[in-house]
Parts: structure tokens; C-alpha cells; sequence
């Protein structure tokens, strides 16, 4: 019986500021808005798109709030179900890079089990006072490489990295769901057969 296509729910959290809504309208559109002032995002919004890895069709869901999970009355429907975050930051700005410990802590407890990807963007700025350093990122990969899932650069205002990131989520987390997938099916018993049980060796003390 079919039961549709796999789908992954994907939230977008970060700093204000850091181009969430860019990357939601690369996803969901191909567009880009070039906005002289920053301008938050109000509500709910997600849009999906159809993958092809491996020879089957998969879904991605991207949500955004544009900031506001952080509100209770957002935060526990955003979070609820959600397989993966993609944490942004500006890669020209280390402000909204080095709160993203938060972020983490708030994805780990509230939405337990998801996979987390980190991502900077606006990688083709240059303007900007204080850029992210490799230094940064390097302590930053030191304490957290154990909870990443896949680090991106991306610039959403020149389209560059941004499909291949979301094509590479895609891959990761139906990969894994078909791993976990398998390793409860090769424990599964079927009707009719006795599990093998291992002859009881005697102890030696």
C-alpha cells in the first residue's frame, strides 16, 4: 500500500538578521529580494521540495519563522516532528556566529533526535567589520563536530551552494532513516520463527 513520499521537516533557526528568509526563498522559489534594511519575518511559513536520492523520490520540508521560535506559542509546533535544523549564521558577522551555542541547546532540547546542519551565509560580503575567522570555526567544530550533521558556506544573494547544501541534507537524512530502518528490521521476528538463543556457558567464578 503506498504511503507517500519519505518527508523530512527541516526548521530554520538563527540570529535575526542572518538571511533565514533569504535562504527560505531560495529554497522555495529560485528568488532572491535585496532589501537595504533588515526586515524580520512574522509567522509560519514552509515550503517543500522533491528530492531524488539514489533512485527514490524524497520530500524536504523547509519551515521559517524569521526569528520568532524563540516565542512559546511558536516555538512547540516548530519544533515538534522536526528531523533536522539549519543553523544559520553570517559569516561576516561573528555576533550572530557565536550565540549559536544557544541555538544548539535549544534544538537539543526541544526537538529531540534531529540532526543539525550548520550554515554561513553571505559569504560574498566583505564590508563588514567583523567576519567570522577560520579560527572561529575551527574552535567552534572543536567543541560541536559531535552533534553536526554537515557544515555549509553559502551566499543566497549570488545562488551559490545553496541547492547543493539542501540537495546534501536531503541525502543525509534519508540515508540515515533507511539505516535505522534496517537495523530494526534485521531484529524483527517473523511468525513462525524461534529467535536463536545462544547455549548458556558456565561461569568461572
Amino acid at each position: 500500500m503506498a504511503t507517500g513520499l519519505p518527508n523530512y521537516k527541516v526548521i530554520l533557526c538563527g540570529e535575526y538578521g542572518v538571511g533565514k528568509s533569504s535562504i527560505f526563498r531560495r529554497f522555495m522559489n529560485n528568488t532572491f529580494v535585496n532589501q537595504t534594511g533588515k526586515k524580520s519575518t512574522i509567522g509560519l511559513d514552509q515550503s517543500s521540495r522533491v528530492y531524488v536520492i539514489g533512485g527514490t523520490e524524497v520530500k524536504l520540508t523547509l519551515w521559517d519563522t524569521g526569528g520568532m521560535e524563540r516565542m512559546s506559542f511558536i516555538g512547540s509546533s516548530y519544533y515538534r516532528g522536526a528531523h533536522a535544523a539549519l543553523l544559520c549564521y553570517n559569516y561576516n558577522n561573528r555576533e550572530t556566529f557565536t550565540i549559536l551555542s544557544q541555538y544548539i541547546l535549544d534544538i537539543v532540547m526541544n526537538a529531540e533526535g534531529a540532526k543539525i546542519f550548520l550554515c554561513g551565509n553571505m559569504i560574498e560580503s566583505t564590508g563588514d567589520h567583523d567576519p567570522v575567522t577560520e579560527a572561529d570555526l575551527d574552535s567552534f567544530m572543536g567543541e560541536c563536530a559531535d552533534v553536526l550533521s554537515g557544515v555549509y558556506r553559502v551566499s543566497c544573494r549570488d545562488n551559490v551552494g545553496v541547492d547543493d547544501m539542501f540537495e546534501d541534507m536531503t541525502r543525509v537524512l534519508h540515508d540515515d532513516a533507511v539505516s535505522r530502518m534496517t537495523l530494526r528490521r534485521d531484529f524483527v521476528i517473523r511468525p513462525g520463527e524461534t529467535p536463536e538463543v545462544e547455549p548458556s556457558k558456565k561461569r568461572c567464578c
